[in-house]
């Protein structure tokens, strides 16, 4: 269920403290539950991290986390939008039942957190995050006894990442801490430090410059345009590392590092090709949809772990608490992935696959994207595509499968042999493409959905979202 009455929720986290008193009575080598610190980063893609076997951009700092933890090879946010995929994160639901369908939509109070499981259980709560997009009007600060956002549309990592710093060397070292850290930088405007911005050109590109540069070209932004608009997002990229291996430093001076369960992921991807230039929310490829997760935690993670199973947001919340020995609330839904998860029995079962899904727009902000995306008619002489917005667009991710569907056109790709999906294989294999529609429909089904009730976009979200190209 997704909605749950202030009693049940309390009697939920009460189950949950009971089981971490059990295993922390049972386990006589590690005095306390571990701290945790959950690291998440704005519109970061895995194939630009060395780890992921990205050569565009070094990224030591988590190229560090991957090699002394678990890299997991095929993960996938649930819906490439900030709001659902963090809700996701943090509530252990699709957003088909927490019901954060669009960023417009805040998450209900009656759901169960991660912050308020651990609070309950006696951690210490604080969340550091970047943007108005993400204040407590969303509804994640739930269970967060500190919540930082700022008031500004955005803000930089070297605004944001240095409060939770300081919080850390403050805290009470005889508690438990359970830290979010959420950095912005790489979404839209890419617009990185001078030193991580290295060649000739613009030092910024924002959504209002790329309309003015495709107004000054009939409608198309140029190539070299799109090759300084990925410079800079490498350079996003490589300073949110920089923060990154800050924030493991830190730890490592505190004498907590291998005390703490480090997870690492991103809210979403980005895309730069299939028609779907600067953009992710609208775009099920994978340059949006795969994402990062590596977790850290040498008390039980052994270095250098790998797992290619399929794995999704909503497992990253009951794989945290199964590391801190407390049994996950009865509404988590997601499955704890350490140790890894068997492989599935079979390629086409609804277990193999992460169901992944277009955002659901109010009527008017779809109009507003269809609009949006005739301001930037083509991208290095490459059309862009319609933003699709009276057809719900939904991917099914497996670990060799994809399928990409709006209800009447499919497309399928291999993923091992066409990492870039370059291949559509729906018409080659219609077979394939029928049994990936079933079991869409069996994806779509185990996650039933609950729209919340709610009339337009509150003014100074609004004003956030637009300032960010997501609306006109």
């Amino acid at each position: 269920m997704l909605h749950t009455s202030s009693k049940n929720k309390a009697a939920i986290l009460l189950v949950a403290v009971a089981g971490a008193a059990l295993a922390a009575l049972g386990c006589s080598r590690e005095p306390r539950q571990p701290n945790v610190l959950l690291l998440s980063i704005d519109t970061l893609r895995a194939d630009h991290l060395g780890c992921y076997g990205g050569t565009r951009v070094a990224t030591p700092g988590i190229d560090r986390l991957a090699h002394d933890g678990a890299l997991f090879e095929n993960a996938a946010c649930p819906m490439p939008m900030t709001r659902p995929s963090l809700a996701t994160v943090h509530t252990s639901l699709h957003p088909r039942e927490h019901g954060v369908v669009n960023n417009g939509v805040a998450l209900a109070a009656e759901s169960v957190t991660l912050a308020e499981t651990l609070a309950t259980a006696g951690y210490q709560t604080a969340a550091f995050t970047p943007a108005r997009l993400l204040d407590a009007a969303s509804g994640l600060a739930q269970g967060f006894a500190t919540y930082a956002a700022p008031e500004a549309h955005h803000l930089p990592a070297d605004r944001v990442a240095p409060g939770a710093l300081d919080w850390l060397a403050a805290r009470d070292p005889e508690k438990p801490f359970f830290v979010w850290l959420h950095l912005f930088d790489p979404h839209l405007p890419y617009g990185p430090p001078a030193q991580y911005a290295p060649g000739a050109g613009a030092t910024e590109i924002s959504w209002k410059s790329l309309v003015a540069t495709a107004n000054a070209h009939d409608g198309d932004v140029p190539a070299a345009t799109l090759a300084r608009a990925l410079e800079l997002y490498a350079g996003e990229v490589a300073y949110v590392d920089h923060w990154v291996g800050a924030v493991t430093a830190k730890l490592a001076t505190l004498g907590i590092l291998d005390d703490t369960i480090l997870v690492f992921t991103a809210d979403h991807g980005e895309c730069f090709d299939h028609g779907i230039f600067f953009e992710h929310s609208d775009c099920l490829y994978e340059g949006a949809v795969q994402v990062p997760l590596v977790i850290r935690y040498p008390r039980k993670i052994a270095a250098g772990t790998r797992v290619a199973t399929q794995v999704e947001h909503m497992d990253v919340a009951p794989t945290i608490l199964a590391l801190a020995g407390m049994a996950p609330p009865a509404e988590f839904r997601g499955r704890a992935l350490l140790p890894a998860p068997p492989p599935a029995t079979s390629d086409l079962v609804p277990g193999a696959f992460a169901l992944i899904e277009h955002p659901h727009y109010q009527e008017r902000n779809a109009a507003e994207r269809s609009r949006k995306r005739d301001r930037i008619r083509s991208v290095a002489g490459m059309p862009t595509r319609e933003v699709v917005t009276d057809r719900r667009s939904n991917a099914l991710r497996g670990t060799r499968w994809k399928l990409i569907t709006d209800g009447s056109a499919s497309e399928v790709y291999d993923l091992p042999a066409d990492r870039r999906e370059q291949h559509d294989l729906a018409t080659v294999k219609p077979e394939l493409t029928t049994d990936l529609r079933r079991v869409l429909e069996e994806k779509r089904s185990s996650h039933p959905l609950r729209l919340r009730e709610g009339g337009d976009v509150d003014p100074r979200l609004r004003e956030t979202l637009k300032a960010l190209g997501y609306v006109q």
